[in-house]
């Protein structure tokens, strides 16, 4: 639990910098922690198109886009996305966002974990999850995924 919080602390102190727009602390939820991972929701401060949040997930923090998802051609409601943080990079994060009826994006949504397993599992988890209804506009391959983590 020590390392989730010096986790969660430099996730705090770095990332929402990098994108204030979306991830303002000043309207963050109390956090969640668990034992291996915290999760967080930021409220975004306008509503955003899912493509807008995505670009600014690649172009501002350099995530790996893991999917983009669509439910159902004739709604706007429930289009997702999922990004991720580059093992590479010494940050154990996943963001994810979702629209609600409008089409617009309002919050996002934060995993920061305690290690890599977790995460690469994790990953998996939320991949196989949304592959059960709908269709990917996008979505990276497992493999491609695993190669990251090695």
């Amino acid at each position: 639990m020590i390392m989730l919080q010096h986790f969660y602390d430099d996730f705090l102190d770095k990332v929402p910098r990098q994108l204030p727009q979306l991830l303002d602390t000043t309207r963050m939820e109390e956090p969640k922690f668990y034992d291996d991972f915290v999760l967080l929701t930021f409220v975004t401060d306008e509503p955003y198109d899912l493509e807008e949040v995505m670009d600014m997930f690649e172009d501002d923090i350099e995530l790996i886009t893991l999917y983009h998802h669509v439910p159902s051609r004739t709604s706007q409601f429930g289009h997702s996305t999922c990004a991720y943080s580059n093992p590479a990079f010494g940050q154990m994060f996943k963001m994810n966002a979702q629209t609600l009826s409008d089409g617009k994006v309002y919050n996002i949504h934060v995993t920061i974990y305690d290690s890599l397993e977790m995460m690469y599992g994790d990953l998996c988890l939320d991949t196989t999850l949304h592959s059960k209804d709908g269709e990917f506009k996008y979505v990276r391959k497992k493999e491609d995924v695993m190669i990251g983590f090695l």
